[in-house]
Protein backbone atom coordinates (compact mmCIF):
# COMPACT_ATOMS: atom_id res chain seq x y z
CA UNK A 1 0.00 0.00 0.00
CA UNK A 2 1.14 3.21 -0.54
CA UNK A 3 3.15 5.14 1.75
CA UNK A 4 0.78 8.26 1.32
CA UNK A 5 -2.49 6.30 2.53
CA UNK A 6 -1.92 3.70 5.01
CA UNK A 7 -4.50 2.86 7.33
CA UNK A 8 -8.43 2.26 6.90
CA UNK A 9 -10.99 5.49 5.96
CA UNK A 10 -11.04 7.48 9.13
CA UNK A 11 -14.54 8.80 10.13
CA UNK A 12 -15.68 12.06 8.41
CA UNK A 13 -13.94 14.99 9.58
CA UNK A 14 -14.03 19.22 9.46
CA UNK A 15 -11.61 20.62 7.28
CA UNK A 16 -10.40 23.98 6.91
CA UNK A 17 -9.38 24.23 3.29
CA UNK A 18 -7.09 27.53 3.03
CA UNK A 19 -6.84 28.37 -0.69
CA UNK A 20 -10.14 27.10 -1.64
CA UNK A 21 -10.39 28.65 -4.82
CA UNK A 22 -7.30 27.65 -6.05
CA UNK A 23 -6.11 24.99 -8.70
CA UNK A 24 -5.24 22.60 -5.64
CA UNK A 25 -6.71 23.79 -2.53
CA UNK A 26 -10.18 23.46 -5.29
CA UNK A 27 -9.51 19.85 -5.71
CA UNK A 28 -9.28 19.31 -1.82
CA UNK A 29 -12.07 21.22 -1.01
CA UNK A 30 -14.22 19.18 -3.65
CA UNK A 31 -12.70 15.63 -2.97
CA UNK A 32 -13.82 15.96 0.67
CA UNK A 33 -17.14 17.13 0.32
CA UNK A 34 -18.10 14.50 -1.49
CA UNK A 35 -17.02 11.69 0.49
CA UNK A 36 -18.89 13.52 3.03
CA UNK A 37 -16.49 15.63 5.32
CA UNK A 38 -17.38 18.98 6.77
CA UNK A 39 -15.36 21.56 4.85
CA UNK A 40 -14.70 25.24 5.76
CA UNK A 41 -13.33 26.67 2.50
CA UNK A 42 -10.71 30.07 3.54
CA UNK A 43 -10.17 32.73 0.69
CA UNK A 44 -11.06 36.05 0.16
CA UNK A 45 -13.18 35.63 -2.63
CA UNK A 46 -15.36 33.28 0.27
CA UNK A 47 -15.46 36.18 2.92
CA UNK A 48 -12.14 34.94 4.91
CA UNK A 49 -9.10 36.49 4.29
CA UNK A 50 -6.09 35.65 5.35
CA UNK A 51 -4.94 38.63 6.74
CA UNK A 52 -8.50 39.00 8.72
CA UNK A 53 -7.44 36.99 11.88
CA UNK A 54 -10.90 37.65 13.23
CA UNK A 55 -11.97 35.76 10.06
CA UNK A 56 -9.36 33.02 10.36
CA UNK A 57 -10.02 32.26 14.05
CA UNK A 58 -13.97 31.51 13.53
CA UNK A 59 -12.91 29.59 10.04
CA UNK A 60 -10.58 26.83 12.23
CA UNK A 61 -12.63 27.19 15.73
CA UNK A 62 -13.93 23.45 16.77
CA UNK A 63 -12.14 22.33 13.27
CA UNK A 64 -10.29 19.05 13.70
CA UNK A 65 -7.98 19.35 10.17
CA UNK A 66 -6.39 21.59 7.89
CA UNK A 67 -5.13 22.08 4.36
CA UNK A 68 -3.22 24.74 4.70
CA UNK A 69 -0.58 26.62 2.33
CA UNK A 70 1.59 30.12 2.02
CA UNK A 71 0.30 32.17 -0.92
CA UNK A 72 2.37 34.30 -3.24
CA UNK A 73 1.45 37.80 -3.97
CA UNK A 74 3.34 38.53 -6.67
CA UNK A 75 2.55 42.33 -6.21
CA UNK A 76 4.30 41.95 -2.35
CA UNK A 77 7.09 44.75 -2.17
CA UNK A 78 8.79 42.67 0.43
CA UNK A 79 7.36 38.65 -0.50
CA UNK A 80 9.31 36.84 2.41
CA UNK A 81 7.56 39.46 4.75
CA UNK A 82 4.25 38.94 3.38
CA UNK A 83 4.78 35.21 3.67
CA UNK A 84 6.16 35.61 7.30
CA UNK A 85 2.75 37.54 8.67
CA UNK A 86 0.33 35.38 6.95
CA UNK A 87 2.30 31.97 8.15
CA UNK A 88 2.32 33.58 11.71
CA UNK A 89 -1.92 34.12 11.78
CA UNK A 90 -2.23 30.57 10.06
CA UNK A 91 -0.06 29.05 12.96
CA UNK A 92 -1.98 31.08 15.65
CA UNK A 93 -5.09 30.00 14.44
CA UNK A 94 -4.17 26.12 14.47
CA UNK A 95 -2.64 26.66 17.84
CA UNK A 96 -5.70 28.15 19.22
CA UNK A 97 -8.19 26.01 17.48
CA UNK A 98 -7.05 22.56 18.60
CA UNK A 99 -7.01 21.19 15.11
CA UNK A 100 -5.18 17.76 15.16
CA UNK A 101 -4.75 16.63 11.46
CA UNK A 102 -2.69 19.39 9.27
CA UNK A 103 -1.11 18.61 5.63
CA UNK A 104 0.52 21.90 4.57
CA UNK A 105 1.40 22.24 1.11
CA UNK A 106 5.02 22.34 0.77
CA UNK A 107 7.76 22.75 -2.17
CA UNK A 108 10.03 20.02 -3.54
CA UNK A 109 12.94 22.07 -2.63
CA UNK A 110 11.88 23.56 0.62
CA UNK A 111 14.86 21.71 2.20
CA UNK A 112 17.00 24.23 0.40
CA UNK A 113 14.85 27.28 2.48
CA UNK A 114 15.39 29.78 -0.48
CA UNK A 115 13.77 31.93 -3.62
CA UNK A 116 10.09 31.01 -3.59
CA UNK A 117 10.23 27.69 -1.50
CA UNK A 118 11.53 30.69 1.57
CA UNK A 119 7.75 30.67 2.63
CA UNK A 120 6.85 27.11 2.83
CA UNK A 121 10.12 26.51 4.68
CA UNK A 122 9.51 29.27 7.19
CA UNK A 123 5.81 27.39 7.50
CA UNK A 124 7.16 24.06 8.18
CA UNK A 125 9.32 25.02 10.93
CA UNK A 126 6.35 26.92 12.77
CA UNK A 127 4.27 23.71 12.23
CA UNK A 128 6.80 22.22 14.07
CA UNK A 129 6.94 24.04 17.33
CA UNK A 130 3.38 23.92 17.85
CA UNK A 131 3.25 19.98 18.73
CA UNK A 132 0.21 18.59 16.38
CA UNK A 133 -0.59 15.02 16.80
CA UNK A 134 -0.74 14.66 12.83
CA UNK A 135 1.03 16.57 10.33
CA UNK A 136 2.29 15.82 7.28
CA UNK A 137 4.52 18.09 4.56
CA UNK A 138 3.24 17.58 1.44
CA UNK A 139 6.48 18.53 -0.81
CA UNK A 140 5.08 18.89 -4.85
CA UNK A 141 7.22 19.43 -7.47
CA UNK A 142 6.97 22.19 -10.32
CA UNK A 143 3.20 22.97 -11.33
CA UNK A 144 2.22 22.43 -15.04
CA UNK A 145 -0.27 25.21 -14.50
CA UNK A 146 2.63 27.86 -13.76
CA UNK A 147 3.46 27.88 -17.40
CA UNK A 148 0.18 29.10 -17.95
CA UNK A 149 -0.09 31.35 -15.17
CA UNK A 150 2.88 33.48 -14.56
CA UNK A 151 5.13 32.47 -17.36
CA UNK A 152 3.05 33.47 -19.94
CA UNK A 153 3.19 30.42 -22.09
CA UNK A 154 0.38 31.63 -24.09
CA UNK A 155 1.14 35.32 -24.36
CA UNK A 156 4.80 34.35 -25.28
CA UNK A 157 3.69 31.46 -28.11
CA UNK A 158 2.25 34.00 -29.98
CA UNK A 159 5.55 35.21 -30.96
CA UNK A 160 6.83 31.99 -31.42
CA UNK A 161 9.77 31.88 -28.56
CA UNK A 162 8.93 30.82 -24.87
CA UNK A 163 11.73 32.09 -22.52
CA UNK A 164 12.33 31.78 -18.68
CA UNK A 165 15.02 31.79 -16.70
CA UNK A 166 15.51 28.19 -16.35
CA UNK A 167 17.51 26.27 -18.40
CA UNK A 168 16.16 24.32 -21.08
CA UNK A 169 18.28 20.99 -21.06
CA UNK A 170 17.95 19.91 -17.45
CA UNK A 171 15.01 17.18 -16.28
CA UNK A 172 12.25 18.67 -14.03
CA UNK A 173 9.41 16.66 -12.27
CA UNK A 174 6.19 18.73 -13.40
CA UNK A 175 3.26 17.59 -11.28
CA UNK A 176 -0.96 19.08 -12.12
CA UNK A 177 -2.75 20.33 -9.35
CA UNK A 178 -5.48 18.48 -9.10
CA UNK A 179 -3.07 15.45 -8.75
CA UNK A 180 -1.53 17.12 -5.92
CA UNK A 181 -5.32 17.79 -4.37
CA UNK A 182 -5.93 14.48 -4.40
CA UNK A 183 -3.53 13.39 -2.88
CA UNK A 184 -4.20 15.75 0.27
CA UNK A 185 -7.32 14.77 0.37
CA UNK A 186 -6.52 11.25 0.51
CA UNK A 187 -4.02 12.17 3.78
CA UNK A 188 -7.89 13.21 5.32
CA UNK A 189 -9.54 10.29 4.62
CA UNK A 190 -7.02 7.99 5.86
CA UNK A 191 -7.16 6.74 9.78
CA UNK A 192 -3.40 7.29 10.09
CA UNK A 193 -0.44 9.38 8.01
CA UNK A 194 2.26 8.20 6.61
CA UNK A 195 5.14 7.41 9.28
CA UNK A 196 7.62 10.37 8.07
CA UNK A 197 6.38 13.70 8.09
CA UNK A 198 7.30 14.32 4.52
CA UNK A 199 5.86 13.08 1.69
CA UNK A 200 7.32 13.65 -1.77
CA UNK A 201 5.25 14.14 -4.90
CA UNK A 202 7.52 14.17 -7.87
CA UNK A 203 4.44 14.11 -10.51
CA UNK A 204 3.66 12.97 -13.99
CA UNK A 205 7.36 12.39 -15.42
CA UNK A 206 10.35 14.72 -15.78
CA UNK A 207 10.76 16.75 -18.44
CA UNK A 208 13.04 19.24 -19.49
CA UNK A 209 11.94 23.26 -20.48
CA UNK A 210 12.79 22.37 -24.29
CA UNK A 211 10.46 19.42 -24.23
CA UNK A 212 7.63 20.71 -22.17
CA UNK A 213 7.89 23.86 -24.79
CA UNK A 214 7.74 21.66 -27.75
CA UNK A 215 4.75 19.71 -26.32
CA UNK A 216 2.53 22.62 -24.89
CA UNK A 217 2.92 24.04 -28.17
CA UNK A 218 2.00 21.14 -30.66
CA UNK A 219 -1.06 21.07 -28.12
CA UNK A 220 -1.82 24.46 -29.14
CA UNK A 221 -0.94 24.00 -32.56
CA UNK A 222 2.00 26.51 -32.32
CA UNK A 223 5.46 26.26 -33.09
CA UNK A 224 7.32 27.52 -30.24
CA UNK A 225 10.70 27.42 -29.42
CA UNK A 226 12.31 27.76 -25.79
CA UNK A 227 14.67 30.29 -25.17
CA UNK A 228 16.71 30.37 -21.57
CA UNK A 229 17.01 34.02 -20.59
CA UNK A 230 19.68 35.68 -18.82
CA UNK A 231 17.92 36.83 -15.23
CA UNK A 232 18.18 40.54 -15.65
CA UNK A 233 16.31 40.37 -18.96
CA UNK A 234 13.52 37.97 -17.47
CA UNK A 235 13.61 40.32 -14.16
CA UNK A 236 12.74 43.19 -16.24
CA UNK A 237 10.63 41.66 -18.52
CA UNK A 238 8.09 40.74 -14.87
CA UNK A 239 9.00 44.24 -13.30
CA UNK A 240 7.24 45.95 -16.55
CA UNK A 241 4.48 42.90 -16.76
CA UNK A 242 3.26 44.29 -12.72
CA UNK A 243 5.41 41.61 -10.34
CA UNK A 244 7.26 43.15 -7.59
CA UNK A 245 10.96 43.65 -7.92
CA UNK A 246 10.82 41.01 -4.68
CA UNK A 247 8.93 38.19 -6.20
CA UNK A 248 11.23 38.67 -9.28
CA UNK A 249 14.34 38.03 -7.22
CA UNK A 250 13.09 35.50 -5.71
CA UNK A 251 12.01 33.61 -8.76
CA UNK A 252 15.33 33.96 -9.47
CA UNK A 253 17.06 32.57 -6.87
CA UNK A 254 15.04 29.52 -7.91
CA UNK A 255 16.19 29.67 -11.41
CA UNK A 256 19.45 29.83 -10.37
CA UNK A 257 19.25 26.95 -7.88
CA UNK A 258 17.79 24.55 -10.67
CA UNK A 259 20.33 26.44 -13.31
CA UNK A 260 23.18 24.48 -10.91
CA UNK A 261 21.75 21.62 -10.62
CA UNK A 262 20.62 21.36 -6.75
CA UNK A 263 19.19 18.85 -5.77
CA UNK A 264 15.62 19.29 -5.06
CA UNK A 265 14.07 16.08 -4.80
CA UNK A 266 15.69 13.85 -1.49
CA UNK A 267 14.22 10.55 -2.64
CA UNK A 268 14.02 8.57 -5.99
CA UNK A 269 11.65 8.86 -8.42
CA UNK A 270 9.04 5.99 -7.46
CA UNK A 271 5.47 4.65 -7.64
CA UNK A 272 5.01 6.69 -4.27
CA UNK A 273 5.65 9.87 -5.10
CA UNK A 274 4.85 9.58 -9.12
CA UNK A 275 1.32 10.86 -9.94
CA UNK A 276 -1.28 10.21 -13.06
CA UNK A 277 -0.81 13.33 -15.17
CA UNK A 278 1.82 13.60 -17.58
CA UNK A 279 2.19 16.76 -19.38
CA UNK A 280 1.30 15.34 -22.34
CA UNK A 281 -2.32 14.87 -21.14
CA UNK A 282 -2.27 17.63 -18.88
CA UNK A 283 -1.13 19.91 -21.92
CA UNK A 284 -4.04 18.23 -24.54
CA UNK A 285 -6.24 18.75 -21.98
CA UNK A 286 -5.50 22.96 -21.54
CA UNK A 287 -5.90 23.12 -24.91
CA UNK A 288 -9.40 21.22 -25.43
CA UNK A 289 -10.92 23.63 -22.51
CA UNK A 290 -9.41 26.99 -23.56
CA UNK A 291 -10.45 26.02 -27.28
CA UNK A 292 -6.63 26.71 -28.13
CA UNK A 293 -6.37 22.78 -30.05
Amino acid sequence: MSKQTIGKTSAPRTVVVVGATSDVGGQVASVLAGQGHAVRAVARSLGVALDDAAALASAFAGADSAYVMIPFDVTAPDLHRFEDEVGERLAEAIRTSGVRRVVLLSGLNTHLRMGTSLGAAMMEERLETIGLDELVFLRASFFMENFVRGMGFIEQAAGGVFATPFRGDLPMPLIAARDIGQRAAALFGAERLPAGRVVELHGGGYYTFEQATGILGKAIGREVTYHAAPFADARAGMIAGGLSASFADALGETAASFNRGERWALEAPSPDNATPTTFEAWARDFARSHGAA
